[in-house]
């Protein structure tokens, strides 16, 4: 039998807001359980560096969902290559159809009922519309070699997790996991998120959200990071 979780009795509303603005919005993101998560496995803490890395992927999301914020002729940046991968995303008759209806950048509040925990989230793409599943897509820009090595990305980077995370507080009927392969081939693997996968992602969010609330709980080689982590929160 499947796990009955408790749901909110509505979905929370989909905001419109600038970027900074989400970042400022005083609850924890997916983006923050992996801070923790890196001070319980004893990595450094992350930085905002704008990597080329985190540069393009975050140019080309600026060019897939928001085009017309595209800002050209960033240095470090091949707008060739963005505007690439872009079109072979829109080669894909199912993801074309789900850009062209979807509600692209749209953040959220919600308390995590097990927790009590306020949370956010900003999701990519979210299609609700009469007649089909609520679905929520997540683009991922990837050096995966083929489709099943990024499903093992999936979880190897947490993915399940943002998924879950997101699934439970929008109470999506559909999360798509999208590879997009930044070298050649420069091929895009769709992923429909399975039960399972969910499952280990709720149990690695839940898990967090608990360390949270509770960081004497750490073991005692690690808690003196994950005291620092979650005093960096501000909470």
């Amino acid at each position: 039998m499947p796990d009955l979780l408790p749901t909110p009795a509505h979905r929370p509303d989909l905001l419109r807001v600038s970027y900074d603005d989400y970042r400022a919005l005083p609850a924890i993101a997916n983006s923050d359980l992996s801070r923790l998560r890196d001070a319980l496995d004893g990595r450094p803490p992350r930085t905002d560096s704008g990597s080329g890395a985190l540069s393009f992927g975050t140019a080309f999301h600026t060019a897939l969902l928001e085009p017309d914020d595209y800002r050209a002729g960033q240095p470090g940046l091949n707008d060739t290559l963005v505007w690439w991968l872009v079109e072979g995303v829109k080669l894909n008759t199912e993801l074309n159809q789900l850009l062209a209806q979807g509600l692209t950048e749209r953040s959220a509040l919600f308390t995590e009922p097990t927790t009590g925990t306020l949370c956010k989230l900003r999701a990519d793409l979210v299609l609700d519309q009469p007649g089909q599943p609520y679905t929520v897509i997540d683009f991922k820009t990837t050096l995966a070699r083929d489709a099943d090595h990024f499903r093992w990305q999936c979880s190897a980077y947490d993915y399940d997790r943002q998924a879950a995370f997101y699934t439970d507080a929008l109470r999506a009927e559909r999360f798509l996991l999208v590879g997009v392969q930044k070298v050649e081939p420069f091929g895009v693997f769709p992923l429909e998120v399975p039960a399972e996968m969910l499952a280990e992602g709720r149990r690695k969010y839940m898990n967090l959200l608990k360390l949270l609330q509770a960081p004497a709980t750490a073991p005692a080689y690690r808690a003196a990071a994950v005291q620092a982590a979650v005093a960096a929160l501000g909470l």
